[in-house]
C-alpha cells in the first residue's frame, strides 16, 4: 500500500557481523587521519581519557586484540598486544591485523559462537585483581560501544586542531534501511 513501509528483521548475528564490519571499514578513516598528522601533533598530550591522539586509537587497537584475541584463545598471559609509540608503519601494521581479527570473527559467527563464554582476568584501577565470566555476545557489544566512545573523543580532538574527523554514518552499512 502507498506510504507503507516495510519492516525488515535483521538477526543478531547477522547485526554483529554488519558493526564488526562496519567498525573495520571505517576504522581505516581513523588510520588515515591520524597518519596524516606531524608525528609530534598524534602525540602530543591533549589531556584525553588517553593523552594523544595515537595513544587513544591505539588503545582501540589493544581493546580489540585483547578482547577478541587473548580472551577466546585463552592467551591472556602472553597477550602480544598494542603499545606505543609506533611509527608509521607499526601503526599501519597493527590496524591491519586488527581489520582481520575483527573481519574473521565476523565471518565465524554463529548463535552458539555468540554464547561462547570465557573467564577473564584482570586488574582493577586501584590495582586489586578480580575475574568475571563474559560470553563474545557481550564482548563484541562492549567493543562497539568502546570503539564509538573513544571515537567521538578523537572526533572532538580533532576539530579542536581544525581536522576534519573522518566520521562516516551507519547509513553506509549494507544492512542499513
Amino acid at each position: 500500500m502507498p506510504g507503507e513501509t516495510q519492516t525488515r528483521t535483521v538477526d543478531e548475528v547477522a547485526l554483529a557481523r554488519a558493526w564488526l564490519d562496519w567498525l573495520a571499514e571505517t576504522r581505516r578513516g581513523y588510520v588515515e587521519t591520524l597518519l596524516g598528522l606531524s608525528e609530534s601533533d598524534r602525540r602530543k598530550d591533549r589531556g584525553a581519557s588517553f593523552p594523544s591522539l595515537e595513544d587513544i586509537f591505539l588503545h582501540i587497537l589493544d581493546n580489540n586484540v585483547w578482547w577478541l584475541e587473548s580472551i577466546p584463545q585463552d592467551r591472556q598471559k602472553t597477550n602480544q598486544g598494542v603499545e606505543g609509540p609506533l611509527s608509521h608503519k607499526d601503526i599501519e601494521r597493527a590496524a591491519k591485523r586488527v581489520e582481520k581479527i575483527d573481519r574473521d570473527l565476523a565471518a565465524s559467527l554463529s548463535p552458539v559462537r555468540l554464547t561462547e563464554s570465557y573467564v577473564v582476568h584482570g586488574v582493577e584501577g586501584n590495582g586489586k585483581p578480580f575475574e568475571m565470566r563474559v560470553n563474545l555476545r557481550t564482548i563484541i557489544w562492549h567493543l562497539v560501544e568502546e570503539e564509538l566512545q573513544h571515537r567521538g573523543e578523537m572526533n572532538a580532538l580533532f576539530w579542536q586542531s581544525d581536522v576534519d574527523a573522518p566520521t562516516r554514518a551507519w547509513f553506509s552499512s549494507p544492512i542499513a534501511e
